[in-house]
């Protein structure tokens, strides 16, 4: 029996029950429901009595901590919505332009959430770590013109905080370990430009980092009407070609090496490109199954699912109700339930050759993604890319050429400026 993953679907069922159907005051009766729920299965048979209690606890502590996520984070950040007042703020992210200056994500000094800072393009020398001190103007995040939405709260933003003077800057904690990660992807990106130019240039800093803001309106359009602009958004797909590169510079054979330099290199990537519940996912997801024979336990896709939503939610509840994770997990777990018998089918009883093999893998994934994000994408953005299973499997081998060379490329300008110029021939 996956008790993890019975436990962890539970715990995420009751985070998405709470965020999407069940009143704030309604959360903690819910969970002494459920604990309740959970006790009384203790009389049920074998098996039974596993299941009952796992999932009774997962809800109960779904909803609770829910609860109380809503009373430490959030509420007290929404009590100062429509407030004036000078605050100083950490910067968490590379400042980017707007129309009116620059924004940048950033914690309030004595606030548990972040927040999003609108300020003058002076805002833009910044880099993370600094401090910035300024009279602002506070705005929920949650609600903008009368309209409810998550696009922030999903990302652990519950406020908005539009400059009204002079910022003023200091140096803060820039230089602490703690900025690093989010340092290091801001000297990849200055690489890349200096390594490729226009579309090609955009193309691989989103491929690589997940910033899609250096593409053209026009590639951008391109790529979502083939049905290819998921390649850009960091996920499983990207965090895989990663795994490979690490196996072909370590060696295939090395599995405890390996292991260890993937789970420090994807920890390391998740937080390089901002970590986003589609790349924390798979980073998860990843980390569980190449380090469980270490530890003498099976590879189990379900499991590692159910975890990596498990950790994602209990760092922001609010997280449930972002499009990016819901179209991720949806595509993972048809991938997981779906292709395996599609391929079977597909394949048949009969002998098949290795290129036939090659393509119905292909398809079947592709078709296991779609089925389950299909409804999702038509729910969410009122459109159908119907040539997408057709241009998935034509292009996708070219994404994972692109991502490794273009990675390669990069390493290869801090050692040799030259060998870098030749390698990224191959993505440009």
């Amino acid at each position: 029996m996956r008790k993890l993953a019975i436990f962890a679907g539970a715990f995420s069922a009751g985070i998405f029950l709470a965020q999407y159907l069940l009143p704030i005051h309604w959360l903690l009766p819910g969970a002494w429901i459920a604990l309740a729920a959970a006790l009384s299965g203790l009389l049920l048979p074998g098996l039974w009595r596993k299941r009952c209690v796992l999932i009774g606890v997962g809800l109960a502590l779904a909803l609770g901590y829910n609860w109380l996520y809503v009373r430490q984070v959030q509420r007290p950040m929404e009590d100062l919505a429509g407030q004036t007042g000078t605050v100083v703020m950490t910067v968490c992210a590379q400042p980017t332009a707007t129309d009116y200056g620059a924004k940048v994500t950033v914690e309030l000094e004595g606030l548990p959430g972040k927040a999003v800072y609108y300020g003058d393009p002076a805002v833009l020398t910044c880099c993370p770590g600094q401090k910035i001190t300024d009279t602002v103007r506070l705005q929920s995040a949650a609600r903008i013109r009368d309209d409810d939405i998550t696009t922030f709260t999903s990302k652990g933003v519950f406020l908005l905080a539009y400059g009204q003077g002079t910022p003023q800057i200091e140096t803060g904690s820039a230089g602490s370990l703690r900025w690093w990660p989010a340092r290091l992807g801001s000297a990849m990106k200055e690489r890349i430009a200096r390594l490729y130019t226009g579309d090609t240039a955009g193309f691989v800093t989103a491929i690589l980092t997940g910033d899609k803001s250096a593409l053209s309106t026009q590639a951008a359009a391109d790529l979502s009407e083939a049905g290819l602009y998921h390649v850009l958004a960091v996920s499983g797909m990207h965090c895989g070609y990663l795994l490979i590169l690490i196996r072909l510079l370590v060696g295939r054979h090395r599995r405890r090496l390996v292991a260890a330099c993937a789970v420090g290199v994807l920890i390391l990537y998740a937080l390089l490109t901002g970590g986003s519940p589609s790349v924390l996912r798979a980073c998860v997801m990843l980390i569980l199954l190449v380090a469980a024979p270490l530890f003498g336990r099976e590879r189990d896709g379900p499991t590692s699912l159910a975890a990596a939503l498990m950790l994602i939610l209990l760092a922001n509840p609010f997280a449930a109700c972002s499009i990016s994770l819901q179209l991720s997990f949806a595509a993972v777990a048809g991938i997981l339930f779906l292709s395996p018998r599609l391929y079977r089918m597909l394949l048949g009883r009969r002998k098949r050759g290795k290129v036939f093999s090659f393509i119905a893998a292909s398809f079947s994934a592709t078709m296991g993604a779609l089925i389950f994000t299909v409804p999702l994408s038509a729910f969410y953005f009122g459109t159908l890319v119907l040539i997408s299973p057709v241009s998935n499997l034509v292009c996708l081998w070219a994404a994972s050429v692109v991502f490794i060379g273009a990675m390669l490329s990069v390493l290869a300008s801090i050692i040799c400026w030259p060998l870098a110029a030749v390698l990224r021939w191959i993505p440009g």
